[in-house]
């Protein structure tokens, strides 16, 4: 299997370096937002999740954590690009407040963005994969997020971007192959996921479509 990916890869690049078409065809699909097809990395935990009409739910924590929303990944292999609509509605005078214990450090704005989870929900270095830079910081209202599934518009949990290098690349590449989980990750100062939770109001998160084209 490893020798297969590898030639795929390896195919793919030297098309590349070609001037051919070298991406695959998309691998269109729409995730289904049915509550209890998500879960997430929170606490509490289970977190408590719901539809308003077609939406996801859940609202932002005052207390405890909300880390990553995710569902299992339809497709094991997907390609094109991914859409990410949501809107986030706010009563009192919000603050949405970074988990980081580093966030003093860094100037990360707390935010919400797009990952995928690949290699049978690894724990290595590229099967955790963010969408780098786009991402909507924190605050009333609506964004939708689109994002080519390209190297070169994703970091890993080391903070690579896809195309810093071949090796890399082929990490990237191999994930894309390996789909398990396609989610969503709230943080800020020094990280994507280490959480959020609000103070001095209500925050209520509204996922609208999660689709790839």
């Amino acid at each position: 299997m490893w020798r297969q990916l590898a030639a795929i890869v390896g195919m793919s690049l030297a098309g590349a370096c070609a001037g051919s078409p070298s991406e695959p065809s998309p691998t269109p699909l729409a995730v289904s937002l049915k509550s209890s097809a998500w879960s997430t990395i929170s606490d509490p935990q289970p977190y408590p999740l719901s539809n308003q009409g077609s939406a996801l739910v859940l609202e932002l924590p005052a207390s405890g954590s909300m880390h990553y929303l995710f569902t299992a990944s339809p497709q094991a292999s997907i390609h094109g690009t991914l859409v990410v609509s949501f809107s986030i509605s706010t009563t009192g005078p919000v603050i949405f407040n970074s988990l980081d214990p580093q966030s003093a450090l860094c100037t990360l704005p707390n935010s919400v963005r797009p990952f995928f989870w690949a290699n049978n929900n690894g724990e290595g270095p590229y099967d955790r994969w963010w969408s780098n830079p786009l991402s909507f910081t924190l605050a009333a209202g609506s964004a939708t997020l689109t994002v080519p599934l390209r190297s070169s518009n994703w970091s890993s949990v080391n903070g690579r971007i896809g195309n810093a290098d071949l090796d890399i690349n082929y990490q990237f590449e191999r994930a894309l192959l390996n789909m398990t989980r396609l989610g969503l990750t709230f943080g800020g100062g020094c990280s994507f996921s280490h959480g959020i939770n609000v103070r001095g109001g209500t925050a209520l998160f509204s996922l609208t479509e999660y689709r790839i084209q």
